[in-house]
């Protein structure tokens, strides 16, 4: 397997679309700016768009597009990271991740090959460009950061669905840039979790705007905790079999859950009696969360759009196909689970 050397030059337009690369943040520090200059007019644009980007993470809303000029598109996101810091919230810092992976996946999808694996390179991604194609892929991602960044452990995603060949998994340009956009998730949130605030003092302005959006996410926190469980469901977690229970607490923690778990819950929570009101309030912790796109897919499962039809929730076998069950229950349905325990059945299962 041969391999071209890459080599790339960036632009200032590069360092506007990508912030996080190791040159541009480089870039940065040797401008010498710290916190405290963030409060002089000249780089109070700096202070904006970074709290502009905490409460686009805190109501589940599109990033504005990058800065015009590029020094202060990474110093915005230099800043959001330390604002996320400061607050130190988990599902905070994934909502951010996520939409910060999606707007990156939009420019990355227009740039040639070259400067993707280059990208790809810098945020971890294991991935070489082969000097000729074979079986119509000439691109190779090495096999653990496969698996660490498919979106969904299902489908054509399957390793074993998979071209591999000694430690090395064949895809395309699509396939690649969806790996990055989940490798850049992992990044932000690494990059966040590892900055170093000790000591940091913080000027007036500064402080003002942590205080502003912990303030904002609280009142979020608290929206989507009241949504959880509707006040007439009584039990209603407590008869949860253990597969919804763990798709609805990763939803709780923030984390970007994949489309087969959304239908799965979704499907179930609607045939156990909620409304599609209810629904969507549980689906609000989503890190990517649109009301518009969520309350269109709920209405479609509920039966309110479309064909009209109301759809069921997986059975077992499938739930275990799409890799969703996380216990051996001894039923064959997860509402069999459900209302076996809310007519007061024991339902005995062990941990898979």
């Amino acid at each position: 397997m041969v391999v071209p050397k890459i080599e790339v030059a960036l632009s200032p337009e590069d360092f506007r679309k990508y912030p996080f690369l190791p040159e541009a943040i480089d870039r940065a520090k040797r401008l010498g700016i710290t916190l405290n200059d963030l409060s002089t007019p000249a780089l109070r644009e700096v202070l904006d768009r970074a709290g502009t980007y905490v409460r686009a993470a805190i109501d589940s809303k599109a990033l504005p597009l990058p800065a015009d000029d590029y020094d202060i598109e990474i110093l915005s996101y230099m800043t959001t990271l330390v604002l996320l810091r400061i607050v130190f919230d988990r599902m905070l810092i994934r909502r951010f991740a996520v939409l910060f992976s999606k707007r990156f996946s939009q420019f990355i999808a227009s740039e040639d090959l070259i400067k993707i694996i280059y990208i790809l390179h810098k945020i971890g991604i294991k991935v070489k460009i082969l000097d000729e194609d074979f079986s119509g892929f000439n691109i190779v991602v090495g096999v653990l950061d496969y698996i660490e960044n498919i979106p969904e452990s299902k489908g054509p995603w399957k390793l074993v669905h998979r071209l591999v060949d000694r430690g090395w998994v064949f895809v395309n340009k699509f396939e690649v840039i969806r790996l990055g956009e989940e490798a850049l998730k992992r990044f932000v949130e690494q990059r966040v979790e590892s900055l170093q605030l000790d000591g940091l003092g913080l000027p007036n302005e500064v402080f003002s705007l942590v205080e502003e959006v912990s303030r904002d996410w609280s009142q979020k926190l608290k929206e989507i905790k009241e949504a959880w469980i509707p006040t007439d469901a009584t039990g209603f977690e407590q008869a949860l079999p253990p597969c919804m229970a763990a798709i609805l607490e990763n939803l709780r923690a923030g984390r970007n859950i994949p489309h087969s778990a959304r239908f799965a819950l979704a499907s179930f929570l609607l045939n156990i009696g909620l409304s599609a009101e209810d629904v969507l309030d549980v689906f609000k912790a989503a890190p990517d969360f649109n009301e518009r796109i969520a309350r269109y897919q709920v209405e479609h499962i509920a039966g309110m759009r479309g064909s009209k039809k109301k759809y069921s929730p997986y059975k077992c076998d499938n739930m275990r196909t799409l890799g969703l069950c996380v216990a051996e229950c001894k039923v064959r349905h997860p509402l069999q689970y459900f209302w076996l325990r809310r007519r007061g059945r024991v339902v005995r299962h062990e941990g898979s």
